[in-house]
């Protein structure tokens, strides 16, 4: 299920991001503030090396992970959310064209 808008989703240049001990850390230079994500979360992190719509992220990781592609969207939504609060991703538009 695509949506007729995708929205585009970018780092933000001013995260650090880095693994240690197994867990993917970020820190955002802007506010200091560190930031610790589980799997998934590191999945749409590196995801995001380059610019991608939340319909091909969602592709992927439906295809990765065992759960219904809605259950993932809303997830991967909500997740972009989180970021886009703390100023670490920012939408720059849609896929639409």
């Amino acid at each position: 299920m695509t949506s007729p808008t995708s929205p585009i989703y970018r780092r933000q240049p001013n995260v650090l991001s880095a693994v240690v001990n197994d867990e993917l850390v970020m820190m955002s230079v802007q506010t200091g503030r560190y930031f610790n994500l589980n799997m998934v979360g590191a999945h749409i992190w590196r995801l995001l090396d380059s610019p991608q719509s939340l319909d091909a992220m969602v592709a992927i990781l439906t295809e990765t992970y065992d759960a219904p592609e809605a259950a993932i969207r809303a997830e991967v939504l909500a997740f972009l959310t989180r970021l886009e609060r703390q100023d670490m991703v920012s939408s720059i538009g849609d896929d639409a064209g």
